[in-house]
């Protein structure tokens, strides 16, 4: 039998994501792109539904590849690796990338479709790819529908080859929540996209399907082999000159045929695309390739999940015959008491935070659930069968009786008030924050009934049937409403089982409801018990605490101990709002809330084996690894010395006035037959069709097409819309499209400026420095160096240091500046030789001229500026929330300006926007139109007040050769000194 090598694991390689660091810091940034690339919605997904920040990352990302892959190298796969290895460090992957005769299976199946050089595949080949590392709960598949929609999109413009598209997955439940979504999706596309079976292919290639409809096909990615029966089917029937764009969700799993499978998937795609998404990549191709990384450990990092406490300790789930065992030994079962306490504590406290609210919102939560997953189920004394019958007991007269009384409770108690739990992501934090000692040490048994077992009293258990079979819950017979659900495949052996129990009485009465369907709503149920089986597919915000009962090392369970926890890590703090899904607990203007909030976005872990901690705690610690060694530089404080630092907030609201104000309209430019066109449509078009067609999610649709028909009428031609020949064309319907979306963003919304003082939560970047070097000791040299800067007292560290990484090239320079915001900066000497090493560099050569201009004038500057205090800081384009929004031909764009700069003389502020890269001259001067609806009124500076202090807001472009219009000349400067000799003047002057 031949033999199939095994696939290579992160873990043998130093690897990263080298794909995206390719991207963002190679590729032009998304709004950079020629409009017919980025004049696409990237936000919107349904009525009532829009994509988060990070998920706009990841399509953003998605875009700018495809843009390289297909606009600059026309869909050259070789070219594209030769662009990555001139840009990063492939090159010294290459041998392990690349496919050898002693990869067996793997080997033979590649070789029929692509060429070998020196008994090697090329992975050049096979490098038409993009993978996004997203963790369980962070919705992978509204990034995937909506990556669907933008390639229909594209296909329409005629920017990437027209390709089927096909949607795979390894689960039918997955597939379905793929058509779930679906239909709720609201495509942005002229064509109405349709689903489709992979079988029904061949059919609908031969008939065909309108203009207006464009299929999109499905299929259980572990059905696809080299061999036709029944519902698996032969890729090479499907494989259509390998045509496809490919979309996988992890398909990777499955069965050991997984990795021969991934070929066929590569053969499919071999002329299209393939785009991958997993919560669990460990394949080092996989990593590499990834365009998108916002795993486990980034999704809680980033604020987006409950943060995660292991404890580091055995429960033991005695295995005696259950006519044997004594259920009421507290002792024994203590483990499983401290489970109930905490849920307990936690369901207290949530309604002392319902009680409370946060800018003018009451916070909602979810209600805590406690979580069991067992091994086995239906099986003689099983796992399951010995957790119900210990929770039963629980709730019994005579242990609850002895609950009262027994040291164990208090013990119980103590132990978890004095446990520390692991931080798997920061050893700093191993505690539990935010418990309450007095709180804990008050819980009583009373409590424990009441807000687990939703009763006053105790008492025997009743059985609850629902129309599932493969559910019931428990309920005592005390209280109306269950406390607990089971479930698990089959729950009919489990009930035959329960029946035969001679000391517990069960009664059955039947429920219609689905209590697993309901389950994120019905906050009567607390505690869930069940098999892998359940878990699967299922995302919950409830989950608070996770216990794994006899879930053992296998590669299965590994996987299956990380989703788990994945999949329990989702935080909603208000009720109906899905865009606020970031923890509090850390927000710096919810202190005096942290001890209530935090408890709640905790996910607490338990496990029956140690060894199965520890394996959570090194799987979980394995994606830090892979996701490079992360560092926090320090906010200086010493610079700052208790002056405010003002943030611009830029809010757009929407206005109530529904009356016409056309004067806010930017004025918009078209190719001129994409304009004759429109006009041609237009006075051919009723109301309604454009309606259905452009105006559907209007907030005024009728006065919104009546403004249009305006807009367009003779007399006002050339008054709103300009023509141009150069212009590229676009076609009459985007062209109209983007005359709608103008309307509708200038007429119905506003942008509005405040000032914050709360600069903690809009710069950022400093915190979650990144440093992926393949060489530990040069990892740990930068750390090192880093830290000399940040411990308290840090004289002793040199004002500047040089750290060489590898070759002339690669060298790092930590330099400490004192007139800026955090410390040390951190500057590559290259532009491109530290890509996608150390994240968040100063490395382009106009900024690094510029903080050199700085440093030399520095002590002229002090002399010129007397008592007037400054301090400045570098900002990252959509990691720090400082920017400006701007009209860039009738698209919404936000311009980050490299620096931010802060002056301050008594109670005034000036606060500066210094942009030192090079700007097409068209494009600045839509910058500053941005800036000016912002911050200029009447030809001055609008006067910003926050309480006594006055804030003016000024804008520069740095650049030796400035040359603009008259209009905008007062933006260009070619020094340092301008600026500072500018702001002087403004600072003593009246205003």
């Amino acid at each position: 039998m031949p033999k199939t090598a095994s696939k290579r694991t992160s873990s043998e390689l130093q690897v990263y994501t080298l794909l995206q660091l390719f991207v963002e810091e190679n590729l032009p940034q998304f709004e950079d792109l020629p409009p017919e690339w980025n004049n696409i919605d990237i936000v919107g997904f349904s009525k009532n539904k829009t994509l988060w920040d990070f998920q706009i990352r990841a399509i953003k990302n998605a875009i700018r590849l495809l843009y390289f892959y297909y606009h600059e190298l026309e869909g050259d796969k070789d070219s594209f690796y030769e662009a990555l290895k001139a840009s990063t460090d492939l090159q010294k992957y290459e041998k392990n990338l690349d496919i050898y005769p002693k990869d067996g299976e793997i080997w033979k199946v590649l070789n029929k479709y692509f060429y070998a050089l020196d008994e090697r595949i090329p992975f050049s080949n096979i490098s038409n790819r993009m993978n996004f590392w997203m963790a369980t709960g962070s919705g992978k598949t509204v990034v995937i529908i909506k990556l669907i929609d933008i390639l229909v999109t594209y296909m329409e413009r005629g920017l990437i080859p027209k390709r089927n598209i096909l949607f795979l997955t390894y689960r039918d439940d997955l597939i379905e929540q793929f058509k779930t979504h679906f239909k709720e999706f609201k495509p942005q596309s002229s064509k109405q996209l349709f689903l489709s079976d992979l079988k029904e292919f061949h059919k609908l290639k031969q008939y065909g399907s309108d203009f207006t409809t464009f299929p999109i096909f499905y299929y259980r990615s572990d059905n696809i082999s080299d061999e036709q029966k029944d519902k698996i089917v032969d890729y090479t029937f499907y494989e259509n000159n390998g045509e496809w764009y490919i979309i996988l969700d992890e398909a990777h799993k499955g069965d050991k045929e997984s990795s021969k499978r991934q070929q066929y998937f590569a053969i499919m795609a071999r002329n299209g695309f393939l785009f991958n998404f997993s919560a669990t990549f460990t394949d080092f191709r996989d990593i590499i390739m990834t365009v998108f990384e916002f795993n486990l450990s980034t999704f809680i990092k980033e604020g987006y999940g409950k943060e995660i406490r292991i404890f580091n300790e055995n429960v033991k789930l005695h295995k005696e015959k259950l006519e044997e065992a004594d259920f009421t030994d507290l002792e024994k079962n203590k483990v499983f008491l401290k489970n109930l306490i905490l849920l307990a504590y936690l369901k207290k406290n949530l309604e002392k935070v319902r009680k409370l609210s946060f800018k003018d919102k009451n916070f909602y939560y979810h209600s805590p659930l406690l979580i069991y997953l067992v091994n086995s189920v239906n099986v003689d004394d099983s796992d399951l069968e010995i957790l119900i019958r210990i929770l039963t007991n629980f709730a019994s007269e005579d242990t609850y009786k002895n609950l009262l009384t027994s040291e164990v409770f208090q013990e119980a108690k103590r132990e978890l008030i004095s446990s520390t739990p692991i931080d798997p992501f920061d050893s700093a934090n191993d505690s539990i924050e935010g418990l309450n000692r007095e709180e804990l040490e008050k819980l009583s048994g009373t409590d424990i009934l009441n807000f687990v077992f939703n009763a006053q009293t105790p008492g025997e258990i009743e059985i609850i049937k629902s129309t599932s079979k493969k559910e019931i819950a428990l309920k005592l017979m005390t209280s109306d409403k269950p406390f607990a659900l089971v479930r698990i495949g089959d729950a009919s052996p489990l009930i035959d089982k329960i029946k035969q129990y001679k000391d517990v009485y069960i009664q059955e009465r039947f429920e219609s409801d689905d209590f697993f369907s309901n389950l994120e709503n019905d906050e009567n149920i607390n505690i869930l018990l069940g098999s892998r089986a359940f878990y699967e597919g299922w995302d919950s915000n409830r989950p608070n605490i996770i216990t794994f009962v006899n879930i053992g090392q296998g590669t299965d369970a590994k996987k299956f101990i990380l989703q788990s926890i994945g999949r329990g890590l989702r935080i909603k703090p208000f009720k109906d709002d899905d865009v606020n899904r970031k923890r509090l607990s850390d927000n710096a203007s919810l202190i005096r809330y942290k001890h209530l909030l935090k408890p709640l976005e905790t996910l607490f872990v338990w496990a029956t084996k140690k060894d199965a901690v520890r394996t959570v705690i090194t799987e979980v610690k394995n994606f830090i690894t892979e996701s490079g060694e992360r560092i926090s530089l320090k906010k200086n404080r010493e610079r700052i010395d208790g002056k405010t630092i003002y943030i611009p907030v830029i809010q757009k609201v929407q206005l109530k006035d529904r009356k016409a104000d056309l004067s806010k309209l930017p004025k918009m430019t078209l190719n001129i037959s994409d304009y004759n066109d429109v006009i041609t449509v237009c006075n051919s078009t009723s109301d309604e069709m454009l309606y259905f067609k452009f105006f559907y999610n209007s907030q005024c649709p009728v006065r919104d097409i009546e403004l249009l028909r305006t807009i367009l009428s003779e007399s006002n031609r050339g008054k709103f819309i300009s023509k141009s020949l150069d212009e590229n064309r676009i076609g009459w319907e985007r062209a109209l499209e983007k005359i709608a979306k103008n309307i509708k963003r200038n007429v119905d919304y506003l942008y509005q400026v405040d000032v914050d003082s709360n600069d903690d939560e809009y710069i950022v970047h400093y915190k979650n420095i990144v440093i992926r070097l393949p060489d530990k000791e040069k990892v740990q040299t930068v750390k090192e160096k880093i830290e000399e800067y940040l411990v308290k007292e840090h004289s002793h560290a040199p004002d500047r240091q040089e750290v060489t990484l590898a070759g002339k090239s690669e060298v790092l320079l930590i330099e400490f500046l004192k007139e800026h915001y955090y410390i040390p900066i951190l500057e590559s000497l290259d532009s491109t030789s530290l890509s996608g090493r150390i994240s968040y560099l100063i490395k382009h050569d106009s900024e690094r001229k510029f903080i050199e201009e700085l440093k030399q004038a520095s002590s002229e500057l002090a002399k010129q500026l007397g008592e007037i205090w400054w301090i400045f800081s570098k900002i990252v384009e959509n990691v720090d929330k400082v920017y400006i929004p701007y009209d860039d031909n009738g698209v919404e764009r936000f311009f980050y300006p490299d620096f931010i700069f802060w002056f301050n003389k008594d109670d005034r502020y000036v606060i500066v926007f210094v942009d030192p890269k090079g700007t097409e001259h068209t494009v600045a001067e839509r910058k500053i139109d941005g800036f000016e609806n912002l911050f200029i009124e009447n030809g001055k500076c609008k006067v910003f007040s926050n309480g006594s202090t006055r804030i003016i807001f000024k804008l520069y472009f740095y650049n030796k050769d400035a040359i603009s219009s008259k209009k905008y000349r007062d933006y260009w400067v070619s020094s340092a000194d301008e600026i500072f000799q500018q702001v002087i003047d403004i600072l003593n002057s009246d205003w």
